[in-house]
């Protein structure tokens, strides 16, 4: 993953001929993760986080095993492995949102990892998403 081409990699990401590529793209983002620990972390939100947004937000959920899921999972694991500072404040709503969503709607294993998400975002954040606490109380009464 080139450090400078963020918005490139966002793009071809989104723009994929098919889910192969797409899967290729997020392996490459998944294993050069440690870009997130370096001054590079708030280009790499900027452009990434909204094409990743979208691919989750707009895929469909996948209830056996097959390449959109592994993209949909290994999309989730990025944005678990993501450190909870100032740098992802901005993007903190939005992920919450989504994975609130994920969690009513897709697998249970990308469920697993949507829950650790907003376990980690409410522990970080806690002021900030003090009015989201009781639509996720709310999800774990009706489970």
């Amino acid at each position: 993953l080139i450090t400078n081409n963020f918005e490139a990699h966002a793009t071809r990401l989104l723009r994929a001929e098919n889910l192969q590529q797409r899967q290729q793209l997020v392996m490459e983002m998944r294993d050069s993760i440690e870009i997130v620990h370096t001054a590079e972390y708030g280009n790499f939100l900027r452009h990434l986080f909204p094409a990743f947004y979208q691919l989750l937000s707009e895929g469909t959920p996948q209830f056996s095993e097959g390449p959109e899921q592994k993209v949909r999972n290994m999309l989730l694991e990025v944005l678990n492995r993501l450190p909870n500072n100032e740098t992802l404040r901005p993007h903190v709503p939005m992920m919450l949102s989504l994975c609130m969503k994920l969690l009513e709607t897709d697998n249970e294993e990308n469920a697993v990892i949507c829950l650790r998400i907003i376990f980690d975002l409410h522990k970080n954040f806690r002021p900030t998403l003090e009015r989201e606490v009781q639509p996720f109380l709310k999800f774990v009464e009706r489970i």
